[in-house]
C-alpha cells in the first residue's frame, strides 16, 4: 500500500532539503521528527530515496540526460517568474521524481513510486516529444539514441523516432545536430519541405521564414525535397562556389545507403559548405565558417565586416528589448567583433564608443539609436 500523493511529495521535498542543506543537524532534527510522525512517511521517503539512487546509477543513460536538461530549463523558466523557495523545493521535487521516470523502459529492476506515473504522462515522455527555447534561452539535450542536440533562441523542434529512422521536425529556429552512427537508422531533420538525412555527423540548420541554411560542420549530410510532389528546386552557385557544389554531386551516393539512388532534387554537403534555400526554391551551396555559424553555442555571435542593420537584427533574436535605427543612415556602417548574446547593453556601449552613434530614446521595450548630434 502506498502512501497519499501529498506524503510522498512531501518526502521527496525533504529528500531535496537534506541535500541542499548536506545533512546539517537542523535539517536532519526536523527531518527525524516528521520521518517518526507515521509509517505512511517512511514508506514514503524510502519509496524516493530509492527512486533517487537508481537516478543516480542511470545518469549516463541518454534517457535520463534528456530529461534532465528539459526539467531543468523548465525549473529556470518557472522559478524566474516566481519568487520563493517553496516553489524552487517543488521544481526540485520534479527534477527528482520526473528524471527517473524515464528509466522505466532501462531496466525490470527500477521500481517507479506512484508519482512517477502520473509525471510520464504530464511530461510526455516516449518516442515523440517537442522541445522550444524562449527568447535568450539555449537547450542542450541527449537524445535517446545519444545524438546531441542544441537548440537555439526561440526554437521549436519535435522527435519522432522510430524502426526504420530518427526523424526531427524543426518548425522555427535553429539547432546544432551531432548525430550519433546507426547505419540502419538514418537521422533525418524536415523543416520547409526538405529532409535533411545522416548517418553520424555534425550540422547547424536555421529555419527563419521560407528560408533555410544548413551549415556542416563535420561528416556529409543529404538534403532532399520532403515529398516526391515537391518540385526540383533550381540550383543556383555564388561568385565563389565551394569545389564540387550540389548540382554537380546529384548522383552521388547518399550517407549510409551505399548502392542506392538519390532522390531527384537531392544534394550531398560536406563539411565547411554551406546551403541556402530561399523561400523563392532558389538553392545555393558556398563555402561558410562552421566556428562563425556556431559560436551561439558558447553565447557568442561572431561578426566580420557585417553591415550594422544586420548585426543588430541578429542581435535582436536573443533579446526582448529591439535595437532600431532611427537613422537609415547608419544601415551600412561596418562591425567586427564577437559579441555575447542577450547582452544588449554592452553591445550598445561598444557601438556608442568606436561610432558616431548615440542613444535617442531607451525603455524595456526598444532602445533607439540616431546619429550622434554636435554640441550647438
Amino acid at each position: 500500500m502506498s502512501a497519499p500523493r501529498a506524503i510522498r511529495e512531501e518526502a521527496a521535498r525533504w529528500l531535496d532539503r537534506l541535500q541542499r542543506e548536506n545533512g546539517s543537524e537542523e535539517a536532519q532534527a526536523a527531518f527525524a521528527r516528521w520521518h517518526d510522525e507515521s509509517p505512511e512517511h517512511q514508506l514514503a521517503y524510502e519509496a524516493v530515496e530509492r527512486t533517487w539512487r537508481h537516478l543516480q546509477e542511470a545518469g549516463h543513460e541518454p534517457h535520463v540526460l534528456a530529461l534532465r536538461h528539459e526539467t531543468a530549463l523548465r525549473m529556470t523558466r518557472r522559478t524566474s517568474r516566481r519568487a520563493g523557495s517553496g516553489y524552487r523545493v517543488a521544481a526540485a521535487m520534479v527534477l527528482v521524481v520526473a528524471g527517473l521516470a524515464v528509466a522505466v523502459g532501462m531496466s525490470s529492476r527500477i521500481e517507479l513510486p506512484p508519482p512517477v506515473v502520473a509525471l510520464l504522462d504530464r511530461l510526455s515522455l516516449g518516442n515523440q516529444r517537442t522541445y522550444r527555447t524562449q527568447t535568450g534561452e539555449r537547450l542542450a539535450i541527449t537524445l535517446q539514441d545519444g545524438s546531441q542536440v542544441t537548440l537555439n533562441t526561440r526554437t521549436e523542434i519535435e522527435t519522432a523516432f522510430g524502426p526504420a529512422e530518427r526523424k526531427i521536425l524543426l518548425r522555427h529556429g535553429q539547432v546544432l545536430f551531432n548525430v550519433a552512427k546507426d547505419p540502419r537508422r538514418p537521422f533525418v531533420v524536415e523543416t520547409q519541405g526538405r529532409r535533411l538525412v545522416a548517418v553520424g555527423t555534425s550540422f547547424d540548420v536555421r529555419v527563419e521564414g521560407g528560408r533555410v541554411q544548413v551549415t556542416m560542420v563535420e561528416g556529409t549530410v543529404r538534403v532532399e525535397p520532403a515529398g516526391e510532389s515537391t518540385a526540383r528546386a533550381r540550383s543556383v552557385p555564388d561568385e565563389e562556389p565551394s569545389e564540387g557544389n550540389a548540382a554537380a554531386r546529384e548522383s552521388s551516393t547518399p550517407p549510409g545507403e551505399a548502392g542506392s539512388q538519390m532522390p531527384q532534387g537531392s544534394f550531398l554537403l560536406s563539411a565547411g559548405e554551406q546551403m541556402v534555400i530561399e523561400a523563392s526554391n532558389i538553392q545555393r551551396v558556398r563555402l561558410a565558417d562552421a566556428e562563425k555559424v556556431t559560436s551561439w553555442r558558447i553565447g557568442q555571435v561572431i561578426f566580420e565586416r557585417a553591415r550594422l542593420a544586420d548585426a543588430i537584427a541578429e542581435l535582436n533574436r536573443y533579446s526582448e528589448t529591439q535595437i532600431q535605427l532611427a537613422d537609415p543612415a547608419l544601415a551600412d556602417l561596418e562591425l567586427s567583433g564577437a559579441f555575447a548574446t542577450g547582452r544588449t547593453a554592452v553591445f550598445i556601449e561598444a557601438l556608442t564608443a568606436y561610432f558616431p552613434i548615440e542613444v535617442a530614446e531607451a525603455n524595456d521595450r526598444a532602445i533607439v539609436l540616431r546619429a550622434r548630434q554636435e554640441p550647438q
